[in-house]
C-alpha cells in the first residue's frame, strides 16, 4: 500500500462514505423512550432477526386482526432497546388510525380499528398515567380491552409489570377482576384470585415466551401471548417457537427451550443463528458492497470491513461480546449491539465527529511522504487505533464513558494475556506466539514474518489481518531502526504487541478469564448439578476450615460478632462459635441466570447467583485456603447472608456450639430451662 499525500488521493467512492456516514444514527445512545408508531421502519439500515419468539408472536397476532372471533393480547416485556416499539410498529402501520395525534411526541397508546374490532397499542406503558387509574394504568387498559373485546398489544418494562401488581395487592379492596388475573400470570404470582370470575389457563410457559387463554366459565374472553424480549442473549442461537390457533380455536404452540452453549464450544456455533450475528454480517456485506477497488491509501474503516468479511472472524468478535455479558452480569440489548457493529467499523469517530466529517478527518491524520519516518509511524497509530479490536475496549479512551467498552473492556484480552497456545486455549494461556515474535532482533524480522512462522496458515488471525496491518508492520520495523531513546522504543514495542495481541485473541474468539467465563457456560448447561472443578472452590468459600490442612477440621462461624467471617488460624481471643455441617448443593436456571441452591439436611438454607464473580472465586481457592481477587468484595455479602441464615432461631436445634480460644476448642452443652 503507497503512502500518499492528501492532495494526492482521489476519492470516488462516495457511496462508501455516504455507507459508513448512515452508521451515525445507530452509534450507542438514544432515549430511553419508545419510538413513535409514526416512525418511518422503512430504514436503510439492516434489520437484525428478532428476539425469540417475537416474529411468530406478531405473526399471530397480526393475522387474527381482521377476522379473530376472540380478542388477542400480545405483551412485549423487556427493557429499553430490547426492540419492542419496533415490533409493535409494524404490526398497527398498516391499519387505520383513531385518534391521530401529530405533535411530535411520543405518548403512552395510541387506537386504531381493524374490522370491526378496535386495536390499543400501549406503546410505552412507563410514560404518563391515566386519569381514573392513578397507579395501575396499564391494569385499566387491560380492563378496558376485555371490557370492549378489542385487541391490545402493549410494550412493558418489568418494572411497570411489578409496580402495578404490588400496588394492586396493597390499595385495592375491590373484588380481582380480569385485568388481576392477566397481571398476576404475566408477573408469575402463584395461584390465581380467588374473588376473581376468570382463570389462566397456560398453553406454554417458557422463560422467553408465555402462552394462554384468559377464561370466564366456559367463554374464552382472550387469547394472550407475552414474550420477554431480554431473556435470551442476542448472541446466542435464537430458540425457535411456532404459534398457531387450531381449527377449535385453540392454541397450538411449540417453543424450544432456551439454551447457552458451552463457550469452549463456540467454534461450532453458527454466528448467523443469532440475532447479533445477523445484524453484523448484514452491515458488513451493505457497507461492502459499496467500495470501490483501487483506493491503495491507508484506511482502518475499510480495513474493519475487510477482516469482518470473514465468518470466522465475526463469530470471534461476537464470541468475546458474549464472554463480556457473563462477565460483566450485562446483557446486551440491540441498542448496545448496534453500537458495537458501529464501533467496529467507524470506532468512536461518531463520539468525536459530526456526520460527514470521517472523511476529512481520515485525508487528515494519514500519513505523508513529507513526514520523517517517526511521524508518519504517529500517525499509523492513530490510523490503527480505530481497528476493530482497538476500539471495542476502548483503547485510548475513557472505557466507563461508553455503553459497550463499559462492557467489553472487561474481558480485554490483554489483562490475563497467558503464555501458551490457542489450540488449547481453554484452561491454558495464548499469548506464546505474540511473545516469540516479539523476543528476537525487531529491525531484522517483522513480528507479522515471526507469527507466519508460529502460527498454522489456517489460523483465523489471517482471516483479520489486511493490507492496512502489513503496511502497519512496515511502518513498524522502520521506525525500530531510527535512533530512539529506550521509553519511546520500549513503549512503541509494547504498543504494538497489545495491538496483535488484541487482533489475534479477537479474531480467535480469546477473552479474558476465558476459563471462568467457559466454567460457567458448562455450569449453567449441567444444572442441576456443579461441575468438578467449582465444588472444591464452592465449599471453601461456603465454610473454609479453621485449620484447612487438617482433615478433621471444621468450619466455625462466631456466635456473637458483629460478622460471621469465620474463624481461621488458631491465635484467636475467647469466643462462642457455632460447628457448622457440610451443605449440599445444587443448582437451578431462570432464563440466562443460574442460582447456587444450599441445603442442609434437605432444607434449603439459601439461594444466591451463580454468576461469574462467584466462579472466579471458586477458582481462586487453593488446599482448602479462599483466594483473593477483584471480585472478593461483590462476593463477600452473598457468603456473609448465607452463614447469617445459619444462624436462624430453625436452625439452632440440636447446634454444635463450642468455645474457641487460642488454638484449643471445647465443647458447649447448651439446654433450654423450663418455665
Amino acid at each position: 500500500m503507497a503512502i500518499g499525500s492528501a492532495g494526492e488521493m482521489q476519492l470516488t467512492d462516495e457511496a462508501y462514505w455516504l455507507a459508513l456516514e448512515s452508521l451515525w444514527e445507530r452509534a450507542t445512545g438514544g432515549s430511553d423512550v419508545a419510538a413513535k408508531p409514526a416512525t418511518d421502519t422503512t430504514d436503510v439500515l439492516p434489520l437484525a432477526a428478532r428476539p425469540a419468539g417475537v416474529s411468530e408472536a406478531a405473526d399471530w397476532f397480526r393475522t387474527g386482526l381482521e377476522n379473530a372471533d376472540v380478542p388477542r393480547f400480545l405483551f412485549l416485556v423487556g427493557g429499553p432497546g430490547a426492540g419492542k416499539s419496533h415490533a409493535a410498529i409494524e404490526l398497527v402501520s398498516h391499519l387505520a388510525v383513531v385518534n391521530d395525534i401529530d405533535d411530535g411526541l411520543a405518548h403512552r397508546s395510541y387506537s386504531y380499528t381493524a374490522g370491526t374490532r378496535r386495536v390499543l397499542l400501549v406503546n410505552d406503558a412507563s410514560i404518563g398515567l391515566n386519569e381514573g387509574n392513578v397507579g395501575r394504568p396499564l391494569m385499566g387498559e387491560i380492563q378496558e380491552s376485555i371490557d370492549g373485546g378489542s385487541h391490545l398489544v402493549a410494550c412493558v418494562n418489568r418494572g411497570v409489570l411489578v409496580e402495578e401488581h404490588t400496588t394492586s395487592g396493597i390499595v385495592s379492596t375491590r373484588p380481582a377482576t380480569a385485568s388481576d388475573t392477566v397481571l398476576n400470570w404475566l408477573v408469575g404470582a402463584q395461584g390465581q384470585s380467588s374473588d376473581s370470575d376468570f382463570e389462566i389457563r397456560e398453553r406454554c410457559d417458557e422463560s422467553y415466551l408465555k402462552v394462554a387463554e384468559l377464561v370466564h366459565g366456559e367463554r374464552v374472553a382472550a387469547h394472550v401471548v407475552a414474550v420477554f424480549v431480554d431473556v435470551c442473549s442476542l448472541t446466542e442461537e435464537r430458540p425457535s417457537s411456532s404459534i398457531d390457533l387450531s381449527v377449535k380455536d385453540e392454541f397450538v404452540v411449540s417453543a424450544d427451550a432456551y439454551s447457552i452453549r458451552a463457550f469452549a464450544e463456540r467454534a461450532s456455533l453458527w454466528s448467523e443463528t443469532t440475532p447479533a450475528g445477523d445484524l453484523l454480517q448484514k452491515v458488513i456485506e451493505m457497507v461492502a458492497l459499496t467500495k470501490v477497488e483501487g483506493d491503495a491509501a491507508p484506511d482502518p474503516f475499510w480495513a474493519n470491513v475487510e477482516s469482518l468479511k470473514s465468518i470466522d472472524v465475526r463469530s470471534g468478535l461476537l464470541s468475546i461480546v458474549r464472554g463480556a455479558e457473563i462477565a460483566s452480569g450485562v446483557k446486551m440489548t440491540f441498542r448496545e449491539i448496534w453500537g458495537t457493529v458501529v464501533r467496529c467499523i467507524v470506532a468512536d469517530r461518531p463520539g468525536q465527529l459530526s456526520r460527514g466529517k470521517v472523511r476529512e478527518w481520515l485525508e487528515r491524520n494519514r500519513p505523508t511522504q513529507s513526514q520523517t519516518v517517526e511521524r508518519q509511524f504517529i500517525s499509523w497509530r492513530t490510523l490503527a487505533d480505530q481497528r476493530f479490536a482497538q476500539t471495542i475496549f476502548g483503547v485510548n479512551s475513557d472505557p466507563r464513558s461508553n455503553a459497550v467498552t463499559r462492557v467489553l473492556t472487561t474481558v480485554d484480552p490483554m489483562m490475563d494475556a497467558l503464555l501458551g497456545t490457542a489450540s488449547s486455549a481453554i484452561r491454558s494461556g495464548w499469548f506464546t506466539p505474540l511473545a516469540n515474535a516479539f523476543s528476537g532482533p525487531i529491525t531484522e524480522e517483522s513480528p507479522l514474518s515471526s507469527l507466519a512462522r508460529e502460527l498454522d496458515g489456517d489460523d483465523v488471525f489471517w482471516s483479520a489481518v489486511t493490507d492496512f496491518d502489513r503496511d502497519l508492520d512496515i511502518a513498524f520495523v522502520r521506525v525500530m531502526r531510527q535512533s530512539l531513546t529506550d521509553a519511546v522504543r520500549y513503549e512503541t514495542i509494547s504498543w504494538y504487541g497489545r495491538y496483535l495481541g488484541r487482533l489475534y485473541a479477537v479474531s480467535n474468539g480469546i477473552p479474558a478469564f476465558q476459563d471462568e467465563i467457559n466454567l460457567w457456560t458448562v455450569s449453567w448447561s449441567l444444572s442441576p448439578t456443579i461441575p468438578k472443578d467449582l465444588t472444591s472452590g464452592l465449599r471453601t468459600l461456603l465454610r473454609p476450615k479453621r485449620r484447612p490442612s487438617d482433615t478433621d477440621a471444621t468450619s466455625l462461624i462466631p456466635v456473637f460478632d458483629s460478622r460471621t467471617d469465620p474463624i481461621v488460624g488458631e491465635d484467636q481471643p475467647p469466643k462462642v462459635a457455632l460447628a457448622t455441617g457440610d451443605v449440599e448443593m445444587k443448582t437451578s436456571t431462570d432464563g440466562e441466570s443460574l442460582f447456587l441452591k444450599l441445603f442442609q439436611d434437605s432444607k434449603e438454607l439459601a439461594l444466591m447467583p451463580f454468576d461469574f464473580a462467584l466462579v472466579r472465586e471458586s477458582l481462586a481457592c487453593s488446599s482448602e485456603r479462599p483466594g483473593v481477587t477483584e471480585l472478593t468484595g461483590a462476593i463477600s455479602p452473598r457468603l456473609e447472608r448465607f452463614r447469617a441464615a445459619r444462624l436462624a432461631p430453625v436452625q439452632l436445634r440440636n447446634a454444635d456450639y463450642r468455645i474457641v480460644s487460642g488454638a484449643e476448642e471445647f465443647n458447649l452443652a447448651v439446654s433450654m430451662g423450663s418455665k
